[in-house]
């Protein structure tokens, strides 16, 4: 399959209907480039992590997350030959309301890796590749990695092993724009990096 070539794309969530609580299936033919590729023969195989009480996505990520109002984000993270390959952040979700929102993230990579939410204008593959070692910080030479200042949530230590699942809550989250990516060295410059909005 070249990266031109549509595939069918099942989307499955939970929905209110006028009944209750029902399924709903959304089925769309899309095409897929570089990373959106790259998670979805990732994902192929497995659904997408979803928390109790969440929105989650169950289906397989696309290239424009959609909108949702709920507070609860599911995320899939990895790569498919470490530091010689491509690696990727995919959301679920591309916005959610203000307020507590829960992070559910899953690595589906071969390495370790880890989530960090930064609060910043910047966009999200323009951060400046400063810092270096852990903690990260500035380098003169042989930076590696982003300016963690602006840090307001993350999955934390240990970073998560290929197959692990973390769900972490980021309370009182402000309208703006954020960045998701991954710090560990070298990987927000392969490709951990995606755009995240909270609205009103």
């Amino acid at each position: 399959m070249n990266d031109a070539t549509p595939i069918r794309v099942e989307r499955r969530f939970d929905a209110p209907t006028a009944s209750g609580l029902g399924r709903v299936r959304r089925v769309s033919t899309r095409h897929l480039v570089g990373p959106a590729l790259v998670a979805f023969a990732v994902v192929s195989g497995c659904a997408a992590p979803v928390a109790k009480g969440g929105a989650g996505d169950g289906g397989v990520p696309v290239a424009a997350p959609t909108v949702v109002t709920g507070d609860h984000v599911d995320i899939v993270i990895g790569d498919t030959r470490g530091l010689a390959g491509p690696m990727t952040v995919v959301t679920f979700q591309s916005s959610v309301k203000a307020g507590n929102v829960t992070f559910t993230v899953k690595n589906l990579g071969t390495i370790p890796h880890e989530l960090i939410v930064l609060k910043t204008n910047t966009p999200f593959d323009k951060l400046p590749v400063v810092d270096a070692g852990d903690p990260p910080a500035p380098a003169k030479s042989g930076a590696d990695k982003v300016d963690e200042a602006a840090n307001i949530g993350e999955t934390g230590d240990p970073n998560l092993k290929p197959g692990d699942t973390r769900v972490f809550v980021i309370k009182n989250m402000v309208p703006g724009n954020y960045v998701l990516v991954c710090n560990l060295a070298q990987h927000y410059g392969l490709g951990m990096r995606a755009p995240f909005t909270v609205v009103p």
